[in-house]
C-alpha cells in the first residue's frame, strides 16, 4: 500500500514538472537557432582577444568597413504579400543605423523574390541557398523567410531567443539563426564549402511585421552580429570567473539572457557592471535594444 501511494505521488510529481516545463521551453522561443560556435572559432575569438589589448596592433581594425549585402524574401503562396517594399527599405535603414556607430555600413546589391513552400519553412535550407546565394564568402545573404521553421536536428541546439512566445497562431518555431564565421573557409575555397553562410530571418520579424515586441527589425540586427563573429551577451551562462563569456572586454558578465526590456538585470553581482540589457546581443525585445560596445564594433572589423 505505501510503495502504490509512492509510486501515485511520483506520478503526480513528474506530471507537475512536465508542466511547469512546458510554458519555460516555449518561452525560450528556439529562436536565435545560431548554432554553438566550434572550437576552431572559440581558438580564433581568444587569440583576437589578445590580440586587442596590444595597442600597437589595433589600428586596422579602426577602419570602417562596407559589406556587399544581398536580401532574398521567401515567402509561401499563403503570405505572398507579407513583405512589402516599405519593410524591405526600413529593414536596410535600420540596420545601416545600428551598424553606424562601429563603423560598418551594408551596401544592397539587390533584392530577389520568390514563392515557394518549402523554402519558405526552411524544409530544403541546401537547396535554396544553392539556388540563391549571391557575391563571395564575403558577402552577406540574409533569408526573410515567412514561416521559417528550425532545420532538422537544430532544436537542440537552439538558443531561446529574447524572450519572446513563439506559439501556433505564428506558424513559426524560430526567429532566425546565422552562421558565425568559418576560420576554416578562405579567399580560395570553393563556394561549396561555405554555401549554407548567411543569416535566416522570420520575416514577421521585420519593421511593421505582425510580430508584437520583436517587429522593428532587431532580430536581423543581431542575427548579423553573429554573421559578424559576435556572442551573445550571455555566452556560457556563468558567473564564474574561468568564463570567458562573450571574449568581448567592454561586456560586462551577463550570466542569464534579459526578457523583455527591465529597468536593469544584474546576473553576476559579484563581477563589474550591470548586464548590458540594451546591447543588440542580449536577448531583449526590440524596443530596448540600442548598441554594440566599442569592443564588439572593433571585434566586427577585425
Amino acid at each position: 500500500m505505501v510503495c502504490h501511494s509512492f509510486f501515485q505521488l511520483m506520478v503526480l510529481v513528474t506530471i507537475f514538472l512536465q508542466v511547469r516545463c512546458i510554458p519555460y521551453a516555449l518561452q525560450k522561443r528556439g529562436v536565435c537557432a545560431t548554432e554553438d560556435p566550434s572550437a576552431g572559432f572559440l581558438h580564433k575569438v581568444g587569440r583576437l582577444k589578445s590580440d586587442e589589448a596590444d595597442p600597437t596592433s589595433s589600428q586596422a581594425r579602426k577602419a570602417p568597413i562596407e559589406i556587399e549585402t544581398w536580401f532574398h524574401i521567401i515567402s509561401s503562396k499563403s503570405e505572398s504579400t507579407q513583405v512589402t517594399d516599405d519593410m524591405i527599405n526600413s529593414q536596410l535603414s535600420i540596420l545601416q543605423q545600428s551598424y553606424a556607430h562601429s563603423g560598418i555600413s551594408y551596401r544592397l546589391q539587390g533584392v530577389t523574390r520568390h514563392i515557394n513552400d518549402k523554402w519558405a519553412s526552411n524544409a530544403d535550407d541546401s537547396a535554396m541557398k544553392t539556388t540563391l546565394r549571391k557575391g563571395t564568402y564575403r558577402t552577406l545573404n540574409v533569408y526573410f523567410q515567412t514561416d521559417l521553421q528550425s532545420s532538422p536536428g537544430q532544436a537542440g541546439r537552439a538558443f531561446g531567443h529574447r524572450g519572446a512566445v513563439i506559439n501556433n497562431d505564428l506558424g513559426s518555431s524560430v526567429l532566425g539563426f546565422c552562421t558565425l564565421p568559418d576560420p576554416s573557409v578562405n579567399a580560395s575555397s570553393p563556394a561549396s564549402h561555405y554555401i549554407k553562410d548567411g543569416c535566416n530571418v522570420l520575416a514577421k520579424t521585420m519593421p511593421g511585421g505582425s510580430l508584437d515586441l520583436y517587429n522593428r527589425g532587431g532580430t536581423a540586427i543581431h542575427e548579423i552580429g553573429h554573421w559578424n563573429g559576435l556572442l551573445h551577451t550571455f555566452q556560457g551562462e556563468s558567473c564564474s570567473p574561468d568564463n570567458p563569456g562573450d571574449y568581448i572586454s567592454d561586456t560586462p558578465q551577463q550570466s542569464t539572457p534579459t526578457d523583455g526590456c527591465p529597468s536593469q538585470k544584474d546576473s553576476c553581482p559579484d563581477s563589474p557592471g550591470l548586464d548590458a540589457i540594451h546591447d543588440f546581443m542580449d536577448y531583449s525585445s526590440d524596443v530596448c535594444y540600442e548598441r554594440f560596445t566599442p569592443g564588439q564594433g572593433e571585434r566586427m572589423r577585425t
